[in-house]
């Protein structure tokens, strides 16, 4: 659903949607379902919207956007673990460090309801720019107050921008990238969610890292993040996507019938992963800062994990296309679930940093097999109102799953992040495992 990116990227679904792509030359499959896919991503286009796909293929044009996109990540990256440890430096509690980081999830989940909108009404390229602009002036905004509850107002409105923008780079992409290409092009996309993310870690311990420098250079990146794709030629400023047409209510309630009737492990499993995944972001940072790594350590650690999260997405997407998806979920939660227990007790820095970079590599590849999991169960009508409410349940993890994180950190020592993880992955695996279950019994 990330910060992303916070956002979980769905190599499993990716997989499938371009498999499906080549075996089916007349349907433009969307991309991938990442979160801002999960807005409402169509199953597929009509023949008129397909003819709307340029002719003559302007990969200048594509890398300009894709090079704006990655800019943008870069000062993200930044940005969302800087927040967290600026607030641990100023004294905040790691309840309000908590409650801080799960409002850039309320913020999501608000631009998932207004952002299509506004894109319908004045296009991808100028959403892209004005929301670029918004998260400069926002960075700015960082450096400028110290206040927990301005803290809380800014992170609400990143996310409410950023799912802005990545509604619309996604939207974009549908839109002009050809049949042929969109399963290349979107892994191309996916990846440098991970990659720049982690990049951004890096830039934490360069140069001056306290006062207000760090703020500036995220604000400076997210302003030269205008600049490739304000220069771009051959690229439609504007394109029409059937994913940004709103549901109507009655729709929503049948979705969530038809959800939890096909796919019961929809609900329990994205808010479950909506819970890892936050808390790795909001808390991660602090649980470092509290066990004694430095501002470099912490950077490096962290852009390396991210990186790392990378690798396991495309091999477990291949793997799940030939086992039960549920039967993976259950497995990888129980191994994420001891890589957690590890943590609990480990107290060597360098074993810290191995196991939690396992845990991310193979906690991040959950919210894909899930999602992937109610979509083989999803009929084609369904697909798109249940994609926003699979974003949706994955949000409302990302909005509770910090404050429960960071009491769980209170109440025990720093590493009751990872009993919370720890649990967290348990009730995954035993919800996969019921789902199972009853699966046999009903065959």
């Amino acid at each position: 659903m990330a910060e992303q990116r916070d956002d979980p990227i769905n190599s499993a679904a990716f997989d499938d949607a371009s498999t499906d792509a080549h075996a089916n030359a007349d349907t433009l499959r969307p991309g991938p379902l990442s979160e801002a896919v999960l807005v409402g991503a169509a199953n597929g286009m009509t023949t008129d919207e397909a003819s709307s796909v340029p002719s003559t293929y302007d990969y200048t044009a594509l890398v300009g956007l894709l090079a704006s996109y990655a800019v943008l990540i870069v000062g993200n990256g930044l940005l969302s673990t800087l927040v967290p440890v600026r607030m641990v430096d100023s004294g905040v509690s790691m309840i309000g460090v908590g409650l801080v980081q799960s409002c850039y999830y309320i913020g999501f989940v608000l631009g998932a309801v207004s952002n299509r909108s506004l894109i319908e009404r004045v296009g991808q390229h100028r959403t892209f720019v004005a929301y670029s602009a918004g998260v400069a002036v926002l960075a700015l905004a960082f450096a400028a107050f110290e206040s927990t509850w301005v803290f809380a107002l800014l992170r609400l409105l990143a996310g409410f921008a950023f799912m802005g923008i990545f509604t619309a780079v996604e939207s974009w992409l549908n839109g002009g990238v050809p049949n042929a290409l969109r399963g290349r092009i979107f892994g191309i996309y996916l990846s440098i969610n991970y990659l720049a993310q982690g990049a951004g870690q890096f830039l934490l311990s360069s140069g001056d890292s306290t006062g207000d420098h760090p703020f500036l250079r995220v604000a400076a990146f997210f302003s030269a993040s205008v600049i490739p794709v304000t220069l771009m030629n051959g690229w439609p400023v504007r394109l029409s996507d059937e994913r940004l047409k709103p549901q109507q209510r009655d729709a929503w309630r049948a979705t969530v019938n038809e959800m939890q009737r096909a796919a019961p492990l929809a609900v329990p499993g994205c808010i479950l992963a909506g819970f890892l995944y936050s808390s790795f972001y909001a808390m991660v940072p602090v649980y470092l800062t509290r066990i004694g790594f430095s501002v470099e350590n912490l950077s490096e650690f962290m852009g390396v994990a991210l990186i790392g999260a990378l690798a396991l997405q495309w091999p477990m997407g291949k793997f799940s296309d030939r086992f039960d998806r549920a039967l993976l979920v259950s497995k990888v939660a129980m191994l994420s679930a001891v890589l957690s227990g590890l943590l609990i007790v480990v107290r060597n820095h360098v074993l810290i940093g191995l196991i939690l970079f396992l845990y991310v590599a193979v906690s991040f590849t959950l919210y894909g097999l899930i999602v992937s999991h109610v979509n083989d169960r999803t009929s084609s009508e369904r697909r798109v109102a249940t994609s926003a409410m699979l974003l949706i349940l994955f949000s409302i993890g990302g909005v509770s799953g910090p404050p429960i994180a960071s009491f769980a950190m209170t109440v025990l020592t720093p590493a009751g992040l990872f009993v919370f993880d720890c649990l967290t992955s348990i009730a995954l695996a035993f919800a996969a495992i019921r789902v199972r279950a009853a699966a046999k019994e009903v065959g």
